[in-house]
């Protein structure tokens, strides 16, 4: 009769674990480093609402990338060997995860939030609505590149001796390209998304307006809410669309530019949907840059995600 108890699998996830819990504090430690401003003191002694979505953004994308890596196929738990070395690579991507989502936040700040000053709408106006933004930003970067990370290599495009670095140097350059090619399709649709909408969304989530209780406050949040759900749905589908097997460059790129393009034509189109069907009477638009309505923009969000969860297993 087997055991239920497998020594090598209770190492390999003991140790799978910590790692997990290490990269996760790596990357809490990174971005309180590179945030030009006291994270611990806006997220518990100023009680910024602003600075704990960026933040939760950053570590979910982390979290993402983390588990996509654990879900992919290892070495046989009697391979000591092969379970070291499968080890050594999830610690590796992490940390590579890590450095790229930070990279692309600060791509996003120059390009999709261009003429945001992050630091000052974060600490100083505490605009929800730009942290929203970055929280979508950070999780639809942490689903490209779990989808460019996760594929397998086929076997057949390497050499007949090709060794384990020979297949991870393979995977390394096409997981870089297709993450690029992720950010590139979000900055697209950002911009399309834009152009879109019947006001200056940027404008609309950086204005500081006057509430209701005459105080001032900073920017829309229900615009960040929104541009923010829209930003992680394509992310879901771009990770579905680089999740695939590594079958050769032309293959995989049309399939890429195929998913990516037919994800972002139909978001925007289902925007039309939400706003004359699922609103009912309301005008999304009305609610979400006059109103300020979260709760239309929350509609919009599930409603976009909904959306690109069922694209992600049809594309």
């Amino acid at each position: 009769m087997e055991s239920w108890f497998d020594p090598m699998d209770a190492v390999y996830s003991a140790s799978a674990l910590l790692i997990s819990a290490g990269l996760l504090l790596i990357a809490r430690v990174l971005y309180g480093v590179l945030a030009r401003f006291d994270v611990d003191h806006e997220l518990t002694e100023a009680d910024n609402p602003a600075v704990g979505p960026a933040l939760f953004g950053f570590l979910g994308g982390v979290t993402i990338v983390l588990a996509g890596l654990l879900g992919t196929d290892g070495a046989a738990l009697d391979d000591p060997i092969g379970i070291a070395w499968d080890l050594s690579e999830f610690m590796g991507w992490g940390l590579m995860a890590i450095v790229l989502l930070k990279l692309s936040g600060w791509l996003n700040d120059k390009l999709l939030l261009r003429g945001f000053e992050n630091k000052k709408e974060l600490v100083d106006d505490r605009n929800l609505g730009v942290g929203a933004t970055l929280c979508g930003s950070y999780l639809a970067s942490g689903l490209v590149l779990a989808g460019a990370l996760t594929g397998v290599v086929d076997p057949e495009l390497l050499p007949d001796e090709a060794t384990r670095l020979d297949r991870l140097t393979h995977e390394v350059m096409s997981g870089l390209t297709f993450f690029a090619l992720g950010q590139v399709a979000l900055i697209v649709f950002g911009v399309l998304y834009r152009v879109m909408q019947p006001t200056d969304v940027l404008r609309a989530i950086e204005e500081d307006y006057v509430g209701k209780d005459g105080r001032t406050r900073g920017g829309n949040a229900a615009a960040g809410i929104a541009l923010g759900g829209n930003l992680t749905a394509l992310g879901l589908v771009l990770f579905g669309a680089a999740r695939a097997d590594f079958i050769g460059w032309a293959d995989n790129l049309i399939e890429f530019g195929i998913a990516a393009g037919v994800g972002i034509v139909l978001l925007v189109l289902w925007r039309f949907f939400v706003d004359k069907v699922m609103l009912g009477k309301a005008d999304l638009a009305k609610e979400i840059y006059v109103d300020r309505n979260t709760n239309a923009a929350l509609l919009e969000t599930a409603s976009v995600i909904g959306m690109a969860m069922v694209l992600v297993f049809v594309l």
